[in-house]
């Protein structure tokens, strides 16, 4: 089972019980909320949420849940002649989303910014067979 801390977005696999933390609420840039450490499962955010896409320019997209999850972060796409370009990733990866990023051609890599956005990273990584690059300060 896969299940999402509901303050940043970052997925973990879980057998029984959700982690007593989340690594990257601890992180410096982070927090962890007044009410401590909440987590939902990741089938159940697909549920009840969904993804909003703008287009900002002809070959620039932007992605954001709704309605808002974590940290309300938002992911963009960008086309460009070598592939498809993740910029920074977010927790919801619902069918619509698979369906249109597919029809745009599928992602050629993903690229995070700072922890903040590895929310469900791997399941990007793996439904578009996209490589994932992190900053070298974050590869722990």
């Amino acid at each position: 089972m896969i299940t999402l801390c509901t303050a940043c977005g970052t997925s973990y696999a879980v057998d029984a019980a959700a982690p007593d933390h989340c690594k990257i609420c601890l992180d410096e840039r982070q927090y962890v909320p007044v009410k401590g450490q909440q987590w939902i499962e990741r089938d159940l955010l697909t549920t009840t949420h969904c993804n909003h896409w703008t287009q900002h320019q002809p070959q620039l997209f932007s992605l954001q849940t709704i309605p808002e999850f974590a940290i309300g972060q938002r992911a963009f796409i960008i086309q460009t002649p070598e592939g498809n370009i993740l910029w920074d990733c977010i927790a919801c990866l619902d069918e619509a989303t698979k369906t249109l990023i597919h029809a745009l051609g599928g992602l050629t890599a993903i690229a995070l910014s700072h922890p903040h956005y590895y929310t469900t990273m791997q399941d990007w990584a793996a439904e578009f067979n996209a490589p994932i690059y992190l900053h070298s300060d974050d590869q722990q």
